[in-house]
Protein backbone atom coordinates (compact mmCIF):
# COMPACT_ATOMS: atom_id res chain seq x y z
CA UNK A 1 0.00 0.00 0.00
CA UNK A 2 1.37 3.39 -1.03
CA UNK A 3 1.62 6.36 1.28
CA UNK A 4 0.98 10.03 0.66
CA UNK A 5 1.81 12.96 2.90
CA UNK A 6 -0.12 16.12 2.21
CA UNK A 7 0.80 19.51 3.64
CA UNK A 8 -1.23 22.65 3.04
CA UNK A 9 0.00 26.19 3.47
CA UNK A 10 -2.16 29.26 2.76
CA UNK A 11 -1.18 32.89 2.56
CA UNK A 12 -3.53 35.53 1.20
CA UNK A 13 -5.14 33.97 -1.89
CA UNK A 14 -2.31 31.50 -2.54
CA UNK A 15 -2.75 27.93 -1.32
CA UNK A 16 0.22 25.55 -1.66
CA UNK A 17 -0.48 21.84 -1.33
CA UNK A 18 2.72 19.81 -1.08
CA UNK A 19 2.64 16.11 -1.84
CA UNK A 20 5.13 13.48 -0.78
CA UNK A 21 4.84 9.86 -1.90
CA UNK A 22 2.55 8.22 -4.43
CA UNK A 23 -0.96 8.94 -5.65
CA UNK A 24 -2.60 5.62 -6.40
CA UNK A 25 -5.89 3.89 -5.68
CA UNK A 26 -5.12 3.70 -1.95
CA UNK A 27 -4.22 7.39 -1.52
CA UNK A 28 -6.07 9.38 -4.18
CA UNK A 29 -9.29 9.80 -2.17
CA UNK A 30 -7.45 11.36 0.79
CA UNK A 31 -5.68 13.68 -1.66
CA UNK A 32 -8.85 14.73 -3.47
CA UNK A 33 -10.77 15.33 -0.22
CA UNK A 34 -8.09 17.70 1.05
CA UNK A 35 -7.77 19.59 -2.23
CA UNK A 36 -11.55 19.99 -2.57
CA UNK A 37 -11.62 21.43 0.97
CA UNK A 38 -9.03 24.03 -0.07
CA UNK A 39 -10.96 24.82 -3.27
CA UNK A 40 -14.12 25.40 -1.22
CA UNK A 41 -12.28 28.12 0.72
CA UNK A 42 -11.05 29.85 -2.44
CA UNK A 43 -12.44 33.20 -3.42
CA UNK A 44 -12.11 34.92 -6.77
CA UNK A 45 -8.52 35.29 -8.01
CA UNK A 46 -7.16 32.58 -5.74
CA UNK A 47 -4.35 30.30 -6.77
CA UNK A 48 -3.94 26.65 -5.76
CA UNK A 49 -0.44 25.33 -6.34
CA UNK A 50 0.23 21.61 -6.21
CA UNK A 51 3.89 21.21 -5.22
CA UNK A 52 4.81 17.90 -6.84
CA UNK A 53 8.53 17.92 -6.02
CA UNK A 54 8.31 14.85 -3.77
CA UNK A 55 5.56 13.05 -5.67
CA UNK A 56 6.99 9.90 -7.25
CA UNK A 57 3.91 8.47 -8.99
CA UNK A 58 0.34 9.35 -9.94
CA UNK A 59 -2.35 7.17 -11.47
CA UNK A 60 -5.05 8.00 -14.01
CA UNK A 61 -7.68 8.64 -11.33
CA UNK A 62 -5.51 11.35 -9.76
CA UNK A 63 -5.05 12.94 -13.21
CA UNK A 64 -8.83 13.03 -13.54
CA UNK A 65 -9.06 14.81 -10.19
CA UNK A 66 -6.44 17.35 -11.31
CA UNK A 67 -8.58 18.13 -14.37
CA UNK A 68 -11.62 18.55 -12.11
CA UNK A 69 -9.70 20.81 -9.71
CA UNK A 70 -8.74 22.97 -12.69
CA UNK A 71 -12.37 23.24 -13.84
CA UNK A 72 -13.72 24.05 -10.37
CA UNK A 73 -11.11 26.74 -9.82
CA UNK A 74 -11.67 28.19 -13.27
CA UNK A 75 -15.39 28.52 -12.48
CA UNK A 76 -14.35 30.64 -9.46
CA UNK A 77 -12.08 32.78 -11.66
CA UNK A 78 -9.10 31.18 -9.92
CA UNK A 79 -6.12 29.11 -11.05
CA UNK A 80 -4.52 25.72 -10.53
CA UNK A 81 -0.77 25.47 -11.10
CA UNK A 82 1.42 22.36 -10.94
CA UNK A 83 4.92 23.08 -9.65
CA UNK A 84 8.29 21.33 -9.36
CA UNK A 85 7.23 17.95 -10.76
CA UNK A 86 9.86 15.24 -11.18
CA UNK A 87 10.68 14.16 -14.74
CA UNK A 88 8.69 10.90 -14.54
CA UNK A 89 5.59 12.74 -13.30
CA UNK A 90 5.99 15.40 -16.02
CA UNK A 91 6.17 12.61 -18.61
CA UNK A 92 2.88 11.13 -17.38
CA UNK A 93 1.16 14.53 -17.38
CA UNK A 94 2.48 15.30 -20.87
CA UNK A 95 1.26 11.99 -22.29
CA UNK A 96 -2.32 12.68 -21.19
CA UNK A 97 -2.15 16.35 -22.21
CA UNK A 98 -2.65 17.94 -18.78
CA UNK A 99 0.29 20.24 -19.59
CA UNK A 100 -1.83 21.72 -22.40
CA UNK A 101 -4.54 22.75 -19.90
CA UNK A 102 -2.94 23.28 -16.48
CA UNK A 103 0.12 25.55 -16.18
CA UNK A 104 3.26 23.77 -15.00
CA UNK A 105 6.28 25.52 -13.48
CA UNK A 106 9.72 24.54 -12.22
CA UNK A 107 9.60 26.74 -9.12
CA UNK A 108 7.06 27.84 -6.51
CA UNK A 109 7.92 31.50 -7.12
CA UNK A 110 7.05 31.12 -10.78
CA UNK A 111 3.81 29.32 -9.84
CA UNK A 112 2.83 32.22 -7.57
CA UNK A 113 3.09 34.72 -10.42
CA UNK A 114 1.22 32.89 -13.19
Amino acid sequence: MAEIKIQTQSENNIHIISLQGQLDESTVNEFSTQVYAVIEQCTENSRVILDLEQLTYLNSKSIGFIADFFNRLQSKNSKLVLAKAQANVVDILNVVGIDQIVPMTQTLNEAKTI
